[in-house]
């Protein structure tokens, strides 16, 4: 699959933007603060949604503005061609027609009212400065790379995570108007069973997921460290969940031999239900534990909303003991293996974006990167576009590639 045109309507800098694009490497650079960064955003919002600077997407949208849209033209592997858009308005929005906040996605002009039906249909991963983040800075950023990894393999994962936020979001609800001296009322405890019950369930489901993915990527991501470090040092990736649901699996798959079974073609319908069984009372018994200190605090203080991945080097946590250098080679090791996984899972070769990511790079990290890159659609965005002639030459060729020069917010394509 690959990109034919981007279409970009009041996002970030961009008031209407139509840009066509080649269909192997697109390199987009010029000075900083101009709009490279958010062009190649606009691209990653319009196949996930979500973008991979901020959380807010009233940050997306243009100064003065009320709505942004992001769209792309692709065309599948078969030849045939695909329109994908997201669209995100705010209150103030003539397409606010219920008194809130929305989004719009469509797909060949339809609209799309599942999220889980958007996603996969167009899988770009991005290389970014942000991806430091996933190794030094809090759990959410690396709970939001492990969930978008999964999320593009198996949509209906998103649905998982939708259902528990939204019962969640009750139970929280009911805790904040809880008065301690109701923590022994049958009504409130009937209440919070109701809502425990239902987290159990679609947390062991969520937690069966998360596991063998951390696997994949910490064998994946540690092969691609040792490469790139010259086997100097050993990178390894944990999965941190509610205490004693990564015991209970691992036991369930080891005592009943299932290991190799469930990392490739997936567990059985029954022993699915038997190690969903087991990790759902474990999570409702840890719910019950908790309850009355829940009941005090007026928060939910457990839960796989709370799940880390550990990343470490050497066996030492890297968020704790790692230098700069050693976190950017360990970003890169991660990203990798994400773009590894995917392949694994789709036919497609996803879309790949480097976004300023040469200048953090030394030169063989560099070529690392682009070694992994071949026969795929890339968009690059740099200062120099002179500072990346040896690594066209492992991508393909500079004969393939298509230059863009980006000054406030207007592109000009190279002849």
């Amino acid at each position: 699959m690959f990109i034919r045109k981007i279409h970009l309507d009041n996002f970030r800098n961009y008031g209407r933007l139509d840009l066509d694009v080649g269909p192997s490497v697109n390199i987009f650079y010029g000075d900083n603060a101009q709009g490279k960064t958010n062009l190649v955003e606009g691209i990653y919002v319009a196949s996930s949604i979500t973008s991979h600077r901020t959380s807010r997407d009233s940050d997306l949208i243009k100064f003065g503005e009320n709505e942004y849209k992001a769209g792309l033209e692709l065309t599948d592997d078969d030849g045939s061609e695909i329109r994908l858009s997201s669209c995100y308005y705010n209150e103030k929005s003539d397409l606010n027609t219920k008194g809130h906040t929305g989004r719009i996605l469509t797909r060949d002009n339809a609209v799309i009212n599942k999220i889980s039906d958007y996603m996969g249909v167009c899988n770009i991963v991005i290389f970014a400065p942000e991806d430091l983040n996933i190794v030094k800075n809090a759990p959410s950023y690396r709970r939001k790379f492990l969930n978008t990894l999964i999320s593009k393999i198996s949509p209906s994962y998103l649905n998982l995570l939708s259902d528990y936020s939204k019962i969640l979001n009750n139970k929280n609800a009911l805790l904040k108007n809880i008065k301690p001296s109701d923590g022994s009322s049958d009504i409130v405890n009937d209440q919070l069973n109701f809502w425990d019950y239902s987290l159990a369930d679609l947390s062991a489901d969520i937690i069966i997921k998360r596991y063998k993915f951390v696997r994949l990527v910490s064998d994946i991501a540690s092969l691609r460290h040792s490469s790139i470090s010259g086997g100097k040092e050993n990178l390894s990736v944990e999965y941190s969940a509610i205490y004693g649901a990564v015991t209970a699996l691992e036991s369930f798959l080891s005592e009943n031999s299932k290991y190799d079974e469930y990392m490739n073609k997936g567990l059985s319908e029954a022993d699915y239900g038997r190690i969903k069984g087991i990790l759902s009372d474990l999570v409702l018994a840890k719910l019950k534990s908790v309850r009355n200190y829940d009941i005090e605090k007026h928060i939910s203080s457990i839960g796989i909303q709370r799940d880390d991945i550990i990343i470490k080097l050497d066996g030492l946590p890297m968020k704790n003991f790692s230098s700069q250098g050693q976190q950017r080679t360990a970003a890169l090791a991660l990203k990798l293996s994400e773009l590894e996984i995917i392949r694994m899972f789709v036919s497609s070769t996803p879309i790949l974006i480097l976004d300023d990511v040469f200048s953090e790079l030394d030169k063989a990290r560099r070529l690392s990167l682009v070694s992994a890159m071949k026969e795929a659609q890339i968009f690059i965005t740099c200062t120099d576009k002179d500072m990346i002639g040896e690594e066209l030459d492992v991508i393909g060729g500079s004969g393939k590639a298509y230059f863009y020069h980006v000054t406030g917010g207007s592109i000009e394509k190279e002849s």
